[in-house]
C-alpha cells in the first residue's frame, strides 16, 4: 500500500515538473530569446544582435534570462500570449527609445531618463522634427490600439484549476524563473564574469547590453555601502582630514574665484586629422599657454552637463553612484551635500550661480539651495539677450555682464559658479538663412554630420570671444581673481577615443587664470579633483572631502576611502560630522537686481505698468489673474485691454518656459490713473 502512494507521489512530481519543464517555462524562455535578439539588434545599430548568443554567450545569457523573469509573469494569468507580448511590447521600446536617445546625446538610455522627463520635453523641438514628434505619437496610438485589439481576441489558457490555484500554480513556475535567473548573474558577478563598471556607460551597454544594463540602473542608485564602513574608520579618516587647516593669514587674502563650465567646449584641433580655415580658441590657447591647464576627465560624453558639475562642487566621483545617474535628480531634491559653495562660506565668502539657460533645467532651483548658494542668476533674470544663429540658445557674452554684478554685489570675497549654454546642441546640417561661417573645416570624421560640426566650431570660436571679454574685464578690476574654465563634455557627435589625440572623449580642458602672479603648473586632473586643485593653489583647506583630496590622492585606498566618505555624508550616519550635518539649505535669492513696480497707468485702453528691471520673462497678474504680458523696455509693461481699480493688486512675476513661478513683487494700486492724468515720467517711456 505503502509503495503504491509512494509511487503515486512520485507520479504527480514527475507530472508536475514535465509541465512546468515542457510547456509553460519554454514558451516564455523562446520568446524572450527573440526579444533579446531584437534588443540588441538596437542596441548595437546594426544586426550583430542575431550572432549574439555565439560570439557573446554568457552576456547573451544574463540578458536573455531578465527577460524570461519578466516574461515569466504571465504564468499567473490565463491571457498568457496577451501578457507576454506586453511585456515583450515594454521591453522593445525601452530598446526602440535607447536607440533615438542615442542618435542624439551619445549616451544610453537608463531608468534614470524617466526623471529627466520635464527637461526632455523642453529640448525635443531641437532634436526632433514636427515629422518626428508626429511619426513617434502615431506610432505609440497604433501599438496602444494593436494591445487593446489583442487583448479582447487573446483566449483563456483552459485549465480545470481552480483560479486561486492557477495563480499559486503559475507564481511557484515565475518564482523558480527568477531564482534561477538571481543565482545565475550573482554567480556570474562573484567569479567576475559579468562586469560592474560602468564608469564609461556606453562601453557598459555594448559590452554587457542594454537588457542587463538598463535593469542595473533600475536597481542601482547611490553610493554602495563598503564593508569596511563604520564609525571608527570614518574617525580614523578624519584624523588625516583635520591634519590640513586653512591659516588665518590665507583666509584674509583669499580672492574671488569663479568657475566657468563651457558647454560642450573642447578644442577641435584634438581631433586627429580635422583641418580648420583659422585658429578656432585663439584666447584660450592662449591663456593655456600662460597658465596652468591640463586635460580635464569628465563623467559624461555628449550629454550629463550636470554631472560633471556635481564632481566639481562637491569633489565626489560619479562612478560611485547608480549607473547612468544624475544626482540632482535623486539624492540633491532633498539633501543638503558639502560642496564648494558651503567650504567657502567658512572664510565668509559669498556665493553666487549665473547661469544663461532656464532655472529649472535639471531642477538647479532646487539643488543651489542644497549646494549653498545665497544667489542664483539664471535667464529669467537677464535682459538683453542674443540668441545663437539657430534661435536655440543664448549667447554667452551676456555672462560677462551679470558676473561684473555678481562681484560688484558685495564687499568682500565672491565665489561664482558659472555655467554657460552656448555651445548646446544640436547643431544643425543645413546653416540658417543668411548666416555664413566664420571658420570652415575639412576631413571631419564624422563625415555626415561635417556641416554640423563646422555650426559647432563656429559656435565655440564665439565662446572663445567671450572668454576674451570676460578676462579683459577681470583684468582691470582690483580685486584679486582666479578664473577656473573648462569643458563639461565633448559635443554629440559620432567620435571614438582613436579620433582624438589624447585618446579619450572624456576628456576636455581647463584653464586656471588669475589677474595675478600665480607659478603655471601643467597638471591632468579628475573632474571631482579640480577644485580640491584649486583650493590647494591658493592655500585654502576648506571641505572634508576637499580636504581628502588634497592630503590623500596619492594613497593607496584613495578612491575606496572615498567612496566611504561619500557614503557617510549623503546615506550613512554622517560620522565625518559627528552624527549631524553643519550644513542647512540656503534661503536661494533670484537675480542680483531688484525687481520692482512704482506705479499704473491706463493709457488708449491699455494697461501699462512702472518699474525697474523688466525683462521677457515679467508677467502681470492683476489680482492674482494671469495677464498676457509685452516689455515695452526693461522700466515698462504693457498689458492689452486691461484696467485696475484703487485697491487692486498688480503683480509682476518671473515665469520660467515651463510655467514656474520663480519670484513675484507686488503694488497696491492707490489711485487709478487715466489718460488725463499721465504724468511726464509714463509718457517718456511709453515713448
Amino acid at each position: 500500500m505503502d509503495k503504491i502512494k509512494d509511487l503515486k507521489v512520485w507520479e504527480v512530481l514527475k507530472n508536475f515538473f514535465k509541465k512546468i519543464w515542457t510547456y509553460d517555462i519554454i514558451h516564455p524562455v523562446c520568446y524572450s530569446i527573440i526579444v533579446t535578439m531584437i534588443i540588441e539588434c538596437l542596441n548595437k545599430r546594426n544586426l550583430s544582435g542575431i550572432w549574439m548568443p555565439f560570439t557573446s554567450p554568457v552576456i547573451f545569457l544574463v540578458n536573455m534570462l531578465i527577460i524570461a523573469s519578466c516574461l515569466s509573469i504571465g504564468m499567473m494569468f490565463k491571457k498568457r500570449a496577451f501578457v507576454y507580448t506586453l511585456i515583450s511590447v515594454g521591453w522593445l521600446g525601452l530598446a526602440v527609445t535607447n536607440f533615438i536617445v542615442k542618435s542624439t546625446r551619445k549616451t544610453p538610455f537608463t531608468a534614470m531618463d524617466f526623471l529627466l522627463i520635464d527637461d526632455a520635453v523642453k529640448v525635443a523641438p531641437m532634436y526632433l522634427t514636427l515629422i518626428n514628434i508626429v511619426f513617434i505619437i502615431v506610432l505609440i496610438v497604433a501599438v496602444i490600439a494593436l494591445l487593446i485589439i489583442l487583448f479582447r481576441k487573446t483566449g483563456k489558457v483552459e485549465t480545470e484549476l481552480s483560479r486561486r490555484r492557477f495563480f499559486l500554480f503559475g507564481f511557484f513556475q515565475s518564482a523558480l524563473v527568477i531564482l534561477f535567473t538571481y543565482a545565475t548573474i550573482a554567480t556570474f558577478l562573484l567569479h567576475n564574469v559579468m562586469g560592474t563598471d560602468f564608469g564609461n556607460l556606453s562601453n557598459a551597454f555594448q559590452n554587457y547590453g542594454f537588457t542587463y544594463c538598463f535593469t542595473t540602473s533600475v536597481l542601482n542608485r547611490g553610493v554602495s555601502k563598503d564593508s569596511d564602513y563604520s564609525e571608527e574608520y570614518v574617525e580614523n579618516l578624519k584624523e588625516t582630514i583635520d591634519s590640513t587647516t586653512t591659516d588665518e593669514e590665507t583666509a584674509q587674502e583669499t580672492p574671488n574665484i569663479i568657475f566657468l563650465q563651457l558647454e560642450s567646449f573642447f578644442d577641435p584641433t584634438e581631433i586627429n586629422g580635422l583641418e580648420v580655415s583659422e585658429q578656432v580658441l585663439p584666447n584660450f590657447n592662449r591663456l593655456q599657454s600662460e597658465f596652468t591647464s591640463g586635460y580635464l576627465s569628465v563623467p559624461v560624453f555628449g550629454a550629463g552637463t550636470v554631472n560633471t558639475e556635481f564632481e566639481v562642487q562637491t569633489g565626489m566621483n560619479l562612478d560611485d553612484f547608480g549607473p547612468g545617474e544624475y544626482p540632482y535628480k535623486t539624492v540633491l531634491q532633498n539633501k543638503v551635500c558639502e560642496s564648494a559653495a558651503y567650504a567657502l562660506k567658512n572664510l565668509g565668502y559669498t556665493t553666487h550661480v549665473v547661469h544663461n539657460n532656464d532655472a529649472t533645467f535639471y531642477t538647479r532651483n532646487k539643488v543651489f539651495t542644497h549646494l549653498g548658494y545665497d544667489t542664483f542668476t539664471p535667464i529669467e533674470y537677464m535682459d538683453g539677450i542674443e540668441l545663437t544663429p539657430n534661435g536655440n540658445w543664448a549667447k554667452d557674452e551676456i555672462l560677462t555682464e551679470y558676473l561684473e554684478k555678481a562681484l560688484n554685489s558685495t564687499d568682500g570675497s565672491d565665489y561664482i559658479y558659472t555655467i554657460s549654454v552656448e555651445g548646446h546642441g544640436d547643431y544643425p546640417n543645413e546653416y540658417p538663412e543668411g548666416y555664413t561661417p566664420e571658420i570652415t573645416i575639412s576631413n571631419f570624421p564624422d563625415s555626415a554630420n561635417q556641416t554640423g560640426f563646422e555650426y559647432y566650431v563656429n559656435m565655440i570660436h564665439d565662446m572663445d570671444k567671450f572668454i576674451g571679454e570676460l578676462t579683459d574685464m577681470l583684468s582691470q578690476r582690483d580685486e584679486k581673481t582666479v578664473l577656473v574654465m573648462y569643458g563639461d563634455h565633448l559635443p554629440t557627435f559620432n567620435l571614438t577615443d582613436s579620433d582624438m589625440k589624447h585618446n579619450s572623449i572624456y576628456e576636455t580642458e581647463y584653464v586656471m587664470w588669475s589677474n595675478f602672479d600665480m607659478e603655471k603648473e601643467d597638471v591632468d586632473l579628475e573632474a571631482y579633483q579640480l577644485t580640491a586643485y584649486v583650493f590647494e593653489r591658493l592655500g585654502i583647506s576648506e571641505g572634508n572631502i576637499f580636504k581628502y583630496h588634497q592630503t590623500s590622492h596619492n594613497s593607496e585606498d584613495y578612491l575606496k576611502n572615498l567612496t566611504i566618505l561619500e557614503y557617510d555624508i549623503l546615506y550613512g550616519d554622517q560620522d565625518i560630522y559627528e552624527g549631524e550635518s553643519p550644513y542647512t539649505a540656503t534661503n536661494l535669492h533670484y537675480g542680483l537686481d531688484t525687481i520692482s513696480i512704482t506705479g499704473t497707468y491706463e493709457y488708449d485702453g491699455d494697461l501699462y505698468v512702472e518699474g525697474t528691471y523688466f525683462n521677457d520673462y515679467s508677467t502681470v497678474f492683476i489680482n492674482n489673474k494671469k495677464y498676457t504680458t509685452e516689455k515695452i523696455n526693461d522700466r515698462l509693461l504693457k498689458v492689452e485691454n486691461a484696467s485696475v481699480n484703487e485697491g487692486d493688486i498688480v503683480s509682476v512675476a518671473q515665469i520660467d518656459s515651463d510655467g514656474t513661478e520663480l519670484s513675484r513683487v507686488m503694488y497696491t494700486v492707490l489711485t487709478s490713473t487715466n489718460e488725463d492724468a499721465l504724468d511726464e515720467r509714463f509718457l517718456r517711456l511709453a515713448a
